[in-house]
């Protein structure tokens, strides 16, 4: 059975700054996510898995994570140590941002 993961692509507004490629951020609503910007929606156009992508600009990518880490202020699993550091890292890394491409792509699960 097939199932489906998101990663991001980081593209830097600075010539020799470094991307960067990142999972999905678990803090991220990915229903919310991909109602919001699902119409962006770009084929890959692979013959044997449905895979595709989405583009942003580094504005819109931080304004998501922005409205996604307030939703999450109330739910203690988001002040783990862990998850703080994670939302930290990607914070610093979208504020240099030109785009965003967010993959998503399909895998098999082995759990056919």
């Amino acid at each position: 059975m097939p199932a489906y993961r998101e990663r991001i692509y980081i593209c830097p507004s600075d010539n020799g700054q470094p991307a960067w490629i990142v999972d999905f951020p678990l803090w991220w609503d990915r229903g919310a996510f991909f109602k919001e910007y699902g119409d962006r929606r770009i084929d890959t156009g692979n013959p044997f898995h449905v895979d595709y992508g989405l583009l942003l600009t580094g504005g819109e990518a931080n304004a998501w994570n922005k409205r996604c880490k307030e939703a999450l202020a109330g739910d203690p699993h988001s002040q783990e140590p862990h998850v703080v550091e994670a939302m930290g890292r990607l914070e610093t890394i979208l504020r240099t941002a030109s785009w965003v491409i967010v993959e998503s792509y399909e895998w098999e699960s082995g759990m056919d």
